[in-house]
């Protein structure tokens, strides 16, 4: 299925994009955790299912950002994330599908069993894995790649952390169009809030930009679930800015969009102590979703959004309002594949997140 939003503005057509997922995603609702949590029209977007080979957010910009590699000529997709990266992964999958090389550069992080599970995952899938301690040390790792890569003929292209750049974060102004189809046809009611995980910030970017090009009155709810030093509300009405550059140069009747950054809800009070730390309001609400809904989401990004986006719903006396969940989390069950790796086959550097203990994935209350 094309870009819906090539139906509105013809000449976003010429923009390099690929498919590889399956959409729409569904739209539910979830009767018995809005109950739980007091709100009355609950709903949750099932970008989970974005795709049957791995699910989850990244799809939709990879779907960009690739096509913009195979127009482009390049070989190496280098892209950023921490040591249990989604990002990573996500590009290695779909990446070795259309015949790249892969490399991530990994940052350390907070140890947990999806970081065992995706470190596994990405040797499956052939990913050079690369371990830096710090964002410094990441940086000097990702030049080092990309020139080395460059020497040797890999034409390498760099696919920004979290896929957040002018061209992926297209994937999510598409699904606001996406989104207003839906409401057309009845398939879903007009969300008044959108809760969504923000980390490299382009989800939240393409999603405000992409419901007020549709028209809908929604208002995105951004969660911080990563450094407060990288996600700002600065950051994000500047990637709004940049993608409305992209498309204009392609299409001259996209309208100028300003958003100021009073516009712009960003939550910074349930990160917890540091990226990728677990905190008890993520952990009740994982919890709560699997045994309520059976629908699984993790501590990192997914069970911190949608926990912190309702509880400060509620204190702003949102109970009655319509409130939609965009799950960015993937929900393809990659454990068999996982299970044919052992972990001594990866970088050394890699082992202590097996041999170290986990964080505890419990409510404590």
């Amino acid at each position: 299925m094309k870009p819906v939003i090539n139906e509105f503005f013809p000449g976003l057509e010429k923009i390099p994009w690929i498919s590889l997922g399956s959409y729409p995603t569904r739209v539910e609702k979830l009767e018995k955790m809005g109950e739980a949590r007091g709100f009355t029209d609950l709903y949750i977007k099932r970008d989970d299912r974005s795709s049957p080979v791995y699910g989850g957010n990244k799809v939709r910009k990879l779907e960009y950002m690739l096509a913009d590699a195979q127009k482009k000529g390049k070989r190496t997709l280098i892209t950023l994330g921490g040591a249990g990266s989604n990002q990573v992964l996500a590009t290695g999958i779909f990446g070795h599908e259309l015949g790249f090389k892969v490399t991530g550069i990994m940052m350390d992080q907070a140890n947990a069993k999806y970081v065992r599970k995706n470190l596994l995952l990405d040797k499956y899938y052939d990913i050079k894995l690369v371990y830096t301690k710090d964002t410094l040390s990441e940086i000097l790792s990702f030049a080092g790649e990309y020139i080395g890569s460059m020497l040797n003929g890999g034409k390498p292209y760099f696919v920004t952390a979290g896929a957040s750049s002018p061209i992926g974060n297209m994937g999510f102004v598409n699904a606001g169009f996406e989104l207003k189809k839906q409401i057309e046809n009845g398939e879903c009611p007009e969300p008044d809030y959108i809760i969504a995980a923000c980390g490299s910030i382009g989800t939240s970017a393409g999603l405000q930009l992409g419901c007020i090009l549709a028209g809908l009155k929604t208002k995105i709810v951004a969660v911080r679930v990563a450094y407060p030093w990288l996600v700002t509300k600065w950051r994000m009405k500047r990637m709004i800015g940049d993608i409305i550059k992209l498309m204009k140069k392609y299409d001259s009747t996209v309208p100028s969009v300003d958003v100021s950054e009073e516009e712009l809800i960003l939550l910074g009070d349930y990160l917890g102590e540091d990226y990728a730390a677990f905190t008890d309001l993520g952990c009740q609400c994982v919890d709560d979703m699997r045994e309520l809904e059976d629908i699984e989401l993790e501590h990192t990004y997914t069970g911190k959004a949608l926990g912190g986006g309702l509880d400060w719903l509620k204190k702003q006396g949102k109970s009655n309002s319509t409130i939609l969940f965009w799950n960015t989390y993937n929900s393809v069950d990659l454990s068999e594949k996982a299970a044919t790796i052992d972990y001594k086959t990866l970088p050394k550097k890699f082992h202590k997140y097996f041999t170290e203990p986990v964080q505890e994935e419990t409510w404590k209350g």
